[in-house]
């Protein structure tokens, strides 16, 4: 019998899954939660041997709970089940030490399969997760990508997401002065400058942007550019 916590910020999906995961009589759906703080004050009395999480919750993503198992010493398992296909996000979720990564888009047998995969202690990676993951597939180091440190990465991913600095700074409990700083850094590393061509670069690195952050491409960037023109301007004389 497989324990199994599900982790996802959207309740409607939370149920759906439970009620799908109820009628398999190789699995227990022991509980249901919605963000990183929840999920981790639930598996101090709640015993689950396998943690099905989407990748972007209310409070972080399920690559912050995956380093939170493995600092706690707790033999439970982490499952992604995420929209994400993106090099970016695979490549991050695997560093961290997950035990699979699937896609929404794919079917229930899919999803079974990964589940009896990572409960008997494999790695399951979804098959358009792994072409992209090959040795031979371009990989994220010409973009810049590879650069970014694991905060910095974060914040990346709370941006594309369509976060404004106060959000994200309220969201990491941390300054909107710190946000802004990381940002300039960001925006440096990947040679940009304002937030409308960050998702730019999101979108044309095939990293999916959320619709809200899609609409700063056709609005004024939330905030002013952060780096200053490489070159300034010329001064004629007379």
């Amino acid at each position: 019998m497989t324990r199994i916590l599900i982790v996802d910020d959207h309740p409607i999906v939370r149920d759906a899954l439970a009620s799908l995961l109820a009628e398999k009589p190789d699995l227990q759906v022991v509980g249901v939660a919605s963000s990183v703080r929840e999920t981790l004050a639930m598996l101090e009395h709640c015993s689950a041997d396998l943690l099905l999480a989407d990748l972007s919750l209310e409070d972080g993503n399920a690559i912050e709970l995956v380093r939170a198992v493995k600092r706690l010493r707790l033999k439970t398992r982490v499952l992604i089940m995420t929209a994400f296909r993106d090099e970016f996000s695979a490549s991050e979720a695997m560093s961290a030490g997950v035990g699979g990564y699937i896609l929404k888009e794919q079917p229930t047998s899919d999803l079974l399969a990964a589940i009896d995969t990572v409960a008997r202690g494999a790695t399951y990676v979804s098959p358009v997760i792994a072409s992209r993951l090959r040795p031979d597939a371009p990989s994220e180091t010409a973009s810049g990508l590879n650069r970014l440190s694991r905060r910095e990465r974060e914040i990346f991913r709370l941006v594309v997401a369509g976060r404004g600095s106060k959000e994200i700074a309220s969201k990491l409990f941390i300054s909107i002065k710190t946000v802004d700083t990381h940002r300039t850094n960001i925006n440096r590393k990947l040679g940009v400058r304002t937030t409308a061509s960050l998702i730019r670069f999101a979108a044309a690195h095939g990293i999916e942007i959320a619709p809200r952050a899609a609409a700063s491409l056709e609005e004024d960037p939330d905030v002013t550019p952060l780096l200053p023109p490489s070159t300034p301007p010329a001064v004629r004389t007379s």
